[in-house]
């Protein structure tokens, strides 16, 4: 007959009762980075919303400021709270590592394991105390929080579903590091060394990740990776992808590089939880088969030693030689690489030996794993998987984005169509040959773009390739550019949701630079800003040629939908263009020569020179000639998206930049640089100026040179 005293029940009821400091850490820790947080900030939105009703604010701006004073609440309130998620993450670590501390206690060891209970159950009773010590506190400070929030007139903040999806995902990711915590602490034998151990567990996979993209960045041409390359690939490291979910979805505030924000982590969160149900079963056999008297020494298990000391000299080797070169160069890479193995191999001796002579034992070992790490340094440097080889096979790919040095589509869905991924494939075909060819010289002198693979397999790949700006690739982009699935995918304009808005507003500016810097015409009808709204969005889908704009709009919407956006409108946009006369009486213009003071350009010059000089245009007819197609990409917010989108350059095929100063009175002022149709490019004009740059190019001191015998021109000191 089982007594309740060695019934599990009892044992975990036993085990609460010797770990009430747990119950008591959990709640003065949940108390603090939850409830008490709430509370400020909704006591925080009633005074400021009090406050503005008093001072005789606008029923708008309280409205508005209300919206998002409810939204930020919801945050603290729901899985955007970061401190919940730290403290979750503090304590799974604490109770995983203080539930079987006692492991690393030879005397405790003898005791506890010469009770009447199996290993397994014993094992199973600290984990579930542990649990229960944690998640009990949790549940109650939620449901406080809850309450205070409904009390308080928040409870429209956040939904019951919502609220249950965060409870869900907290509870899974504390069962996970919980489990982890507690797999290091059991497997090894000094409490010191297992929260090392756990560091390294949850963080390795981050550091790996960057150790790759470092080296891809260093050495591989094609990289065209960045930080959230890293951070798309954190499944490995749930300590780190904690805080990219929020409740059952991907965290809103993630970048949108990150691909992610706002989409279900179901699939992750489904992941998360059998992974946390096998390293409870691990750390159970783990559990059951460590010997008692392993208690003390660093690792409990002696087949684990060498492999986990070759990964950390490894990592930290090349970690280390990547440091050293980022600080000091090429040249130092190397010294860096031998420093990290022989630091960190003495270091990991001098654990395992706890004595400080163990540094210089195993000295083969040591020069096999400085081996090891030259080859694979050697290897990153030859490429020799292939990174820069690497080319898309059209059949294996669902899926590409185009993003260009100025513009980023990372936000955008991916391009399915046929034709775009046809045509993105070969354009990794051009780009890889350019950028490989080691002729290749000033990549000023190109164009880059970064392709994005999706591919059936589940694997993207990201490769950024330099372009010469020949017919093939022009026309290859413009294709992509001017397909509708592009346009639909990409566009501000198709983002902007005004169906649900109870007020649009359209301002529109022109192409024009004059002395009023403001440039611009503000329409408030709702009705006929959405008849030209939703005119553009369908004139612009039904021609794959490329056209530039001609007016810019910018939309915005009511202050409680806080939707905003912009479109172009341009040249082959004719019923866009004809509401626009009808309704706000705007016509498109162009710039007028007379509001302008001087051109500047800049060349570049390569030779010895290799760089830009700038010479000064003030001839009136020169002027007038290269102002003819000019469109202004700062009047026009044209930086904001890309001139290639619509057929645009803002160079000549000899690299030239064209930039124009408005008149001030007497005086020039605020340059605004120029783009112009491809086929517009007034390239006859630019070149009567290209002689005098190279002449001052080559003489740094000069400030003017005489040009076709009797017109002077000055090298540009306009900033």
């Amino acid at each position: 007959m089982t007594s309740r005293s060695s019934s599990s029940k009892g044992l975990v009821r036993d085990g609460v009762r010797r770990s009430l400091w747990a119950v008591v850490l959990s709640t003065l820790t949940f108390f603090m980075s939850m409830l008490l947080p709430s509370l400020m900030e909704m006591q925080h939105a009633l005074e400021n919303r009090r406050d503005m009703i008093t001072s005789g604010a606008l029923s708008f701006d309280v409205e508005q400021n209300w919206q998002w004073s409810l939204s930020s609440v919801a945050d603290r309130l729901g899985g955007e709270n970061v401190l919940v998620k730290i403290a979750v993450f503090v304590l799974a670590v604490v109770v995983g590592t203080v539930m079987f501390a006692y492991l690393h206690d030879r005397r405790k060891v003898d005791f506890y394991h010469s009770l009447p209970v199996s290993r397994e159950k014993l094992y199973a009773v600290n984990y579930a105390t542990g649990a229960v010590c944690v998640l009990v506190p949790y549940l109650v400070m939620r449901a406080l929080t809850m309450v205070c929030a409904h009390a308080m007139g928040f409870g429209a903040a956040l939904g019951l579903k919502t609220l249950l999806g965060v409870i869900v995902s907290d509870m899974i990711f504390f069962l996970l590091l919980f489990a982890m915590s507690a797999l290091a602490t059991i497997v090894c034998g000094n409490t010191i060394i297992a929260l090392l151990l756990q560091l390294w567990v949850f963080f390795a996979p981050v550091t790996v990740q960057m150790l790759r993209e470092g080296l891809l960045s260093l050495f591989c041409k094609t990289y065209g990776g960045d930080m959230s390359t890293v951070f798309n690939n954190l499944r490995l490291s749930p300590a780190v992808q904690y805080f990219t979910v929020s409740g059952t979805k991907y965290s809103s505030g993630m970048a949108d590089e990150f691909q992610l924000a706002g989409q279900s982590a179901l699939g992750l969160l489904l992941v998360y939880a059998a992974a946390a149900a096998f390293f409870i079963v691990l750390g159970m056999f783990a559990f059951r088969v460590r010997k008692s008297e392993r208690a003390g020494t660093a690792l409990a298990f002696r087949g684990l030693c060498l492999p986990v000391k070759v990964f950390m000299c490894l990592v930290m080797g090349l970690v280390s030689a990547l440091g050293f070169h980022l600080i000091g160069g090429e040249f130092w890479m190397w010294p860096g690489l031998v420093f990290g193995v022989i630091i960190f191999h003495a270091i990991v001796e001098i654990i395992y030996a706890f004595d400080f002579r163990a540094l210089v034992k195993h000295p083969v070992q040591l020069l096999v794993i400085l081996a090891a790490a030259a080859a694979i340094m050697v290897g990153a440097q030859n490429d020799v998987l292939g990174f820069d080889r690497w080319l898309p096979d059209e059949s294996k790919v669902t899926g590409v984005k185009l993003d260009s040095d100025r513009y980023d589509m990372s936000s955008a869905e991916p391009l399915n169509e046929a034709g775009n991924i046809e045509a993105a494939c070969r354009l990794a075909q051009l780009g890889r040959e350019t950028t490989l060819d080691p002729s290749l010289g000033d990549t000023t002198l190109y164009q880059s773009h970064l392709l994005t693979f999706y591919m059936k397999n589940g694997s993207v790949q990201r490769r950024r390739y330099t372009m010469k700006d020949d017919a093939e690739v022009d026309g290859l982009l413009s294709s992509m550019y001017g397909s509708s699935e592009y346009k639909a995918k990409t566009r501000a304009l198709f983002r902007v949701d005004i169906d649900d808005c109870s007020s649009v507003s359209l301002r529109v500016t022109t192409n024009q630079l004059s002395e009023n810097t403001d440039n611009s015409r503000l329409f408030t009808n709702t009705e006929k800003s959405r008849e030209i709204i939703e005119t553009l969005r369908k004139e612009c889908l039904t021609y794959t040629e490329l056209s530039a704009p001609v007016m810019m709009l910018y939309i915005e919407s009511d202050a409680a939908t806080n939707t905003y956006g912009w479109a172009f409108v341009t040249e082959r946009d004719v019923q866009t263009l004809a509401l626009i006369r009808k309704y706000i009486g705007v016509e498109p213009t162009s710039i007028d020569p007379e509001n302008i003071s001087e051109l500047q350009l800049d060349f570049y010059v390569g030779g010895e020179v290799n760089g830009w000089v700038g010479v000064k245009v003030t001839d009136r007819n020169d002027i007038a000639a290269l102002l003819k197609d000019a469109i202004s990409e700062s009047e026009m917010e044209i930086y904001s998206d890309s001139t290639a989108q619509y057929g645009l350059t803002d160079r000549g095929d000899n690299n030239v930049r064209v930039y124009a100063a408005r008149k001030a009175g007497s005086e020039a002022y605020a340059l605004n640089d120029l783009t112009y149709p491809k086929d517009a490019f007034p390239t006859e004009t630019v070149e009567k100026y290209r002689a005098a740059a190279e002449k001052l190019a080559q003489d740094p001191t000069s400030n003017a040179v005489t040009l076709d015998g009797d017109t002077m021109v000055t090298r540009t000191s306009l900033g």
